[in-house]
């Protein structure tokens, strides 16, 4: 279908569903004196009144919407129900399992804040051995122990560089000048580095990055692409961060200013060799794309060791994953000499959510099977998960979950158990935590660009979830009369672009915040 039927689809959507909410007097492209806007975080009663009239209307603008034939060869799934009591309002097949895409990491990082709590924080620890010498050589090594923490990253706000620096500033306050080598452990989770049902070939970018307990810049690099200024020239190539630990072999070059850009840029499978091919157009905007690393506890120790030379500690060996170091770490006989803390866990699941951090999630999944099943893995980790959601009372054996991030194409659950978690969430000690990480439409996060201008403008808080032929929509928005509602919204095996798909969904939550059962 040309691009222009696209946009012939979405006006025809709009046009439909608007003529609709007309009839009924309701003003859905913006927020009337006095109606409740941008208030989510907190409680109001909802309104006892049945509303029936008003929820049929309701009824047929959300059918009309999802009836369109733009979705005639998809799968849709919709729950809608009052925080206040749990009434339904809308349900569309609510009760049938579908894929979800990173609508799951609602469910780890409501596991997280309720088993860890807000406050619990990560410490990574910086130990040596052996003895230091007159000359300011040590007679070992250091080895840094990783807890799993996923925040040492810009993406949480910290500069792993800082962190590393005041390492070596303590190094250097013990009269130490140069080690043996660097070893880096990450023997608090397994070394499975995906989870069941993620495709191969997203491997080599950064949203599908390795798990790991020892996680630095996401356990990924930025490669950014720029073209030359005449065609034929050469293409720059920058990596952050700056580091050896990766290879290029590239053989993009510039090409002319109305041609169109073909660059790919891929990591080699089990190998540190990034390609970089195609062409890019003279004068055109520079190409990014996140890259993820093979061995991420032997990129922790090359930057490691990159940024002590910078700060006058030389390691005369190597950089080791610990696990294939030839002698076993005995932190018994090791000194510790420095830590870093990660910012509070309600921090970082705020970022998990807002941004839909796949690494984050899945590490976080290990932590909970680590603390509470005794093994860091990811089957343990949904041990946890599974139980939290039996506490809520979604029965786990008709759902299937196989990662923390929903990158598995294997995970099912259905949009009434996303609701009714969420409904939960409202009335647990989490509440306050759980709904600051949700992404603020038309504001933050994945819906910073969506329902602007609407009612549902900072009226709407929720996690998007997207993996091809996939697109999820769940949370809370406010009626008109202030009633807080928890949606969830999934629409499955479509083949229309997902603009399209966004459109109805963010029609859906038009009509949702202007709904009133006084109407």
């Amino acid at each position: 279908m040309p691009e222009t039927s696209f946009d012939s689809a979405i006006i025809r959507l709009s046009a439909r569903y608007l003529g609709c909410v007309a009839a009924l007097g309701l003003a859905l492209l913006q927020a009337a004196p006095g109606q409740p806007t941008g208030n989510i975080p907190g409680l109001m009663p909802a309104p006892r009144t049945a509303g029936r009239a008003a929820l049929a209307a309701l009824h047929g603008d959300l059918n009309a919407i999802i009836d369109d034939r733009n979705f005639a060869d998809a799968t849709w799934g919709v729950s809608v129900i009052s925080c206040d009591n749990g009434e339904t309002l809308f349900a569309y097949n609510d009760r049938r399992n579908r894929q979800m895409a990173s609508n799951i990491k609602l469910l780890t990082t409501a596991a997280a804040l309720s088993r860890l709590g807000g406050d619990y924080s990560y410490r990574t620890d910086l130990y040596i051995d052996g003895a230091i010498g007159g000359n300011g050589e040590l007679s070992g090594n250091v080895v840094i122990h990783c807890p799993g923490d996923p925040s040492i990253s810009p993406s949480f706000g910290i500069d792993p560089r800082e962190m590393i620096r005041g390492w070596a500033l303590a190094l250097d306050s013990l009269g130490i000048r140069s080690v043996q080598n660097v070893l880096v452990d990450a023997s608090h989770f397994d070394d499975v580095p995906y989870a069941p049902g993620w495709a191969w070939d997203d491997e080599p970018f950064g949203f599908n990055a390795q798990i790991s307990a020892a996680a630095i810049y996401d356990n990924s690099v930025e490669v950014t692409v720029t073209p030359g200024k005449m065609p034929g020239d050469p293409v720059s190539i920058d990596i952050s961060p700056s580091t050896a630990y990766v290879t290029l072999k590239v053989t993009a070059a510039t090409s002319r200013r109305d041609s169109v850009s073909t660059i790919d840029i891929r990591r080699e499978r089990g190998e540190s060799v990034i390609t970089v091919s195609g062409n890019i157009a003279a004068g055109g905007e520079p190409y990014v794309q996140q890259i993820s690393v093979e061995d991420p506890p032997l990129f922790f120790g090359t930057l490691v060791r990159e940024e002590f030379a910078r700060s006058g500690i030389t390691v005369h060996g190597q950089t080791y994953n610990a696990a294939t170091y030839p002698e076993h770490v005995s932190y018994a006989s090791l000194r510790k000499v420095a830590e870093h803390r990660s910012p509070a866990l309600r921090e970082i699941v705020t970022a998990t959510n807002k941004y839909s951090l796949n690494l984050a999630a899945e590490m976080l999944l290990k932590k909970l099977g680590r603390e509470y099943q005794g093994a860091g893995t990811t089957a343990a980790g949904l041990d946890v998960v599974k139980g939290l959601l039996s506490e809520v009372g979604i029965d786990n054996d008709h759902i299937r979950l196989y990662d923390g991030s929903g990158l598995s194409r294997q995970d099912m659950i259905t949009p009434a158990d996303i609701t009714a978690l969420l409904r939960w969430t409202r009335r647990a000690p989490i509440a306050t935590d759980f709904m600051a990480s949700l992404a603020i439409a038309g504001v933050d996060g994945t819906l910073s660009g969506r329902l602007r201008g609407t009612l549902a403008e900072r009226n709407v808080a929720g996690k998007t979830g997207y993996l091809g032929g996939v697109r999820a929509l769940s949370g809370f928005t406010r009626t008109r009369d202030g009633e807080l509602l928890a949606f969830a919204i999934v629409v499955n095996n479509y083949s229309v672009p997902t603009s399209v798909v966004n459109t109805a969904q963010d029609l859906i939550l038009m009509r949702l915040a202007s709904f009133s059962r006084r109407s």
